[in-house]
């Protein structure tokens, strides 16, 4: 759920001057809200508020019908009042419970089994990344050369590893993931208005973004991946495969990183 975002440009603007408002929270606890994310619409009940001199007003949410672990922390800007003559997307979670259930080991060791290991060097960039970027302000330098986007990446990538591998379509795969997913789920807050300006017209994401937003999708491909049609040994023998880009991008963290 991480990334939704109200995508009216005008509507963003009122939104985030009425949230900078220290004495009046917009939202009380308890208050159902929308949060549009791309096409879709989720309703969602507000758990708790907090107030941010900087980025104003931001609200803990549960979705409603969906389990608490996708609970989470979003700006005022992300969410609107709720209406009940809109359309809103239903939960499949439980269908996907049930679906996981069937499979010969638990839950807990099948999301284990889809877990990709990042280097310290890479926790740290990502530590750091996101206190520049949501503390101090800052934001990383786009476009990358095209040396250091996300698709120049994965094409060098391919160049490096053995043909009888199926890594022309795992690299595909998770280039057209990158790009569907970039705005609703790897951006901060904060980098939304740089993605608007860059993202214009057929421009991709994988062709302007490099290596710390990639690293953010290893995130969160563990929580995504045990809903694939995939079984357990496909599931492993991708994870290992998404393993050597990690350790490939380690190796090329110097050139491909930028210091914020």
């Amino acid at each position: 759920m991480a990334g939704a975002a109200v995508e009216n440009g005008g509507e963003d603007k009122r939104a985030a001057e009425g949230g900078m408002n220290a004495d009046e929270s917009p939202y009380s606890e308890g208050d159902r809200v929308m949060i549009p994310l791309h096409s879709l619409i989720y309703e969602a009940k507000i758990e708790k508020s907090a107030f941010d001199s900087k980025n104003g007003w931001k609200y803990f949410v549960h979705y409603m019908g969906w389990n608490k672990k996708y609970d989470e922390w979003m700006p005022y800007a992300s969410l609107k009042k709720f209406d009940d003559s809109v359309k809103l997307t239903k939960p499949r979670q439980q269908g996907a419970q049930q679906k996981k259930r069937k499979r010969e080991v638990s839950d807990e060791d099948f999301e284990n089994m889809c877990k990709i290991s990042l280097p310290t060097l890479m926790k740290n960039k990502l530590v750091e990344e996101w206190d520049a970027i949501t503390r101090d302000g800052k934001l990383i330098d786009l476009p990358k050369t095209k040396e250091a986007t996300v698709g120049q990446i994965l094409a060098q990538f391919e160049e490096l590893v053995e043909s009888r591998e199926p890594w022309p379509e795992i690299c595909s795969g998770l280039k057209g993931y990158f790009n569907k997913t970039l705005k609703t789920m790897l951006l901060y807050p904060q980098e939304r208005e740089q993605a608007d300006k860059l993202l214009k017209g057929k421009t991709l994401p994988s062709d302007v973004y490099g290596a710390e937003h990639l690293v953010r999708l290893f995130l969160k491909l563990p929580a995504i991946l045990p809903y694939t049609n995939l079984n357990e040994e496909s599931l492993v023998a991708l994870v290992a495969r998404l393993q050597s880009i990690v350790t490939f991008i380690k190796e090329q963290a110097a050139t491909l990183y930028d210091e914020l």
